[in-house]
Formats: C-alpha cells, structure tokens, sequence
C-alpha cells in the first residue's frame, strides 16, 4: 500500500473510531511507529486530524468528502503533469466524447481540457459537475442515480443500469494502486460504472501517477488487457513495462 493510500484510510479509520494512537495505526497498517507518526504529520498540515499524547483524532467532524479533499491535494505536481499529457491526446485524437471518473486525476484534467472544442462529457462525480458547470461549449452528461455523498458520486443500480446506454471515444480513469496484475482500488465504490463504461470505450486512458506503482489495493478494477494507454510522470521500471506491454497498453512518461 502506498503512502497516499494509506494515509486515506487512516483518516478513513480515525473518522469512523473517533479516536486512534499510534501504536494501534502500526499494527493495523503492518508500519513502523515513525511511519505513522509522519502520516499523521501529513493529514494534520491537511487540517483534517489533530495530534496529541500519541493518538490522533479528527479535526472538524462538520466537513465532507475529506478523503477526496486529501487526495487532490497529494502530489498534486504528477497529477498536473499526467493531465497535461492526457488533455494533448484528446486535442491530437480528435476526441468528441469521454467519460471521467471522480478521481483527483481526472479532476485535473477537466481543469485543463481544450478550450472553446465542443465535446460531451459524461460523469457520475459531483466534482467533474462543478467543475464543467462555467466550460459552456462543452455538453455535461450527469450520470444519474442515487447520491452517495461519501465519495460525492452516484453509485447505484440507476446509474450502473444507464452507463450500459452510454458509448464513448474515450475514458480517463484513476485507480488507487497498480501492479503488473492490474490496477486496484481500496473499495468498491464506482467500481461496476467504470468496468461498463471502459467496456463501452473505443480508447481507455489510466490516469496514475508513479507513487502508485507496484502496489495493491484490495479489489481488483480491471485487468490490464482492458487498458489501452498508462499516462504517468515517471518512467516505470523494466519489469512492469515488461508486463503491461504484452498486453498492449501504450505507456506515456
């Protein structure tokens, strides 16, 4: 488990016990006390936790969505890169229609999609909404469905049965840990509507940046046979190329 990921799920665990130390973070998290210790240093410069004696608690119980709020403000550098690189595809490919996931990635590249070049967007993140809302030559296609305000998305068998309704050039999506079996994510949220929607893509786009390489999560999203472009900021290393190229994925540094 990366650092990134960890670091959500520790908040994760802290918001649901209230309350947590030290020492039972590096238990559950398999870690050394010091390794938490800067986790924690992390979360709370974050402003989401608060620190004392050696246990950790949350800092404002009244906010939303702080796992994605954490996320998109973690190396926040690669992401900026990845979208950059991402955004020049749909320039080069001539791309009229995509679907993008909720992820911290793919918000970025909604930051920096082309100007004023008419094109369609499908979403099920309340995020991507906000963001496309002023992009007024672009069509938003919200993916309806019941509200699922943890993660801010519509995650329901309303919109997995649309989503099968729904074909694109292209989909951009994240994932919360790769390795050369496939690319994870640590819950199952959004899970369905992705697989449906890359299954119904001409091109699939992952979006992740190095700090995710070689590590697992705990559900599998998709294999690597489904992937069609990796765009990352730093060059993987031999052996993982070794293995995503043989299913043809093209890898973009």
């Amino acid at each position: 488990m990366n650092a990134e990921t960890r670091q959500i799920a520790i908040y994760d665990m802290i918001k649901s016990n209230k309350e947590m130390s030290v020492n039972t973070l590096a238990q559950c998290f398999g870690v050394s006390a010091m390794t938490i210790r800067r986790d924690l240093e992390q979360l709370e410069r974050s402003k989401l936790i608060e620190r004392a004696y050696g246990k950790a608690q949350i800092a404002d119980e009244s906010k939303t969505e702080l796992s994605f709020n954490l996320r998109k403000s973690m190396n926040l550098t690669y992401k900026q890169k990845i979208a950059m690189d991402a955004a020049n595809f749909i320039t080069e490919r001539d791309v009229r229609s995509i679907y993008v996931d909720g992820s911290s990635t793919a918000m970025e590249l909604l930051k920096v999609l082309p100007p004023n070049r008419s094109m369609t967007v499908f979403t099920n993140s309340v995020f991507a909404l906000n963001l496309l809302q002023p992009k007024t030559w672009i069509d938003t296609f919200i993916i309806g469905g019941f509200l699922n305000r943890e993660v801010s998305s519509m995650d329901d068998i309303t919109s997995v049965d649309l989503c099968k309704q729904i074909y694109v050039d292209a989909t951009f999506t994240s994932c919360s840990d790769i390795s050369a079996d496939g690319m994870f994510n640590n819950g199952t949220t959004g899970t369905q509507i992705r697989r449906i929607m890359m299954k119904n893509s001409q091109h699939n786009y992952l979006l992740a940046d190095h700090t995710k390489f070689n590590s697992r999560g705990v559900f599998l999203l998709n294999t690597w046979d489904k992937v069609d472009t990796l765009i990352t900021d730093e060059k993987p290393d031999a052996a993982f190329l070794t293995a995503v190229q043989k299913y043809g994925v093209s890898v973009i540094w």
